[in-house]
């Protein structure tokens, strides 16, 4: 059961809740909060699905785990948003282990909703419908965004995107260590050091610990 404070951010970070009519108190009484702190794993593979999450503050990172350890980030949810693939696992058959990992990467704010809970008012409200499947669309689009880069892009050209992202075009520098960013590409820690050292030589960043200055001009 939720407190007062946790309903009524809910409602403002969740608009369909306000569509569930006279079921409202009935869904809110199902649900349960935790406040995760940095770090904190919620799902990996090794767990069956029990639960969607809604997130009302901070960011999940979802990531697949290879059986060598190496990580690729797959997408994030913030507030306002839901992990679509585990939706994937609520509206599967059988018991469906969740097929990735899910981790804070700061401290978060979640609700989770019981998978029987998520199963009976899916098929009841149409508002609850929409919201999801709207959901899954945009992470999907963002997959086979991800899709495209890893099977056709070369990973020195990947390292180079990510860079100018994270750092508005070299506007401000990036903190981050290399074995997180080849978790977030897909790849070895050694060859984002290696791509990262060439990188140097030629000009286009300057190396610290644990930060990186990236001088567009010469990209």
């Amino acid at each position: 059961m939720l407190d007062r404070k946790v309903t009524m951010d809910l409602k403002k970070a969740f608009p369909f809740v306000a569509e569930l009519g006279d079921k409202q108190e009935n869904f809110f009484n199902s649900l349960y909060h935790q406040r995760l702190e940095s770090g904190m794993i919620l799902l990996d593979e090794s767990r069956g699905c029990s639960g969607v999450i809604l997130v009302l503050s901070g960011v999940i990172r979802i990531y697949k785990l290879s059986e060598d350890g190496k990580e690729i980030t797959l997408y994030r949810i913030g507030r306002g948003e839901t992990c679509v693939l585990t939706v994937a696992c609520m509206l599967g058959t059988g018991d469906i282990p969740f097929p990735v990992a899910a981790a804070a990467e700061q401290v978060s704010d979640v609700v989770f909703i019981p998978i029987e809970i998520f199963k009976k008012y899916f098929f009841e409200i149409p508002s609850i419908q929409k919201f999801f499947f709207s959901s899954m669309s945009a992470k999907f689009y963002s997959l086979l965004g991800l899709l495209e880069n890893v099977t056709f892009k070369r990973t020195s050209d990947r390292l180079e995107d990510f860079l100018i992202t994270k750092t508005a075009g070299g506007t401000y520098p990036l903190y981050a260590t290399h074995e997180s960013i080849a978790a977030e590409l897909g790849t070895a820690r050694e060859v984002i050091s290696r791509l990262l050292k060439e990188m140097e030589v030629k000009g286009q960043v300057s190396l610290h610990r644990g930060k990186i200055v990236l001088h567009q001009e010469e990209i």
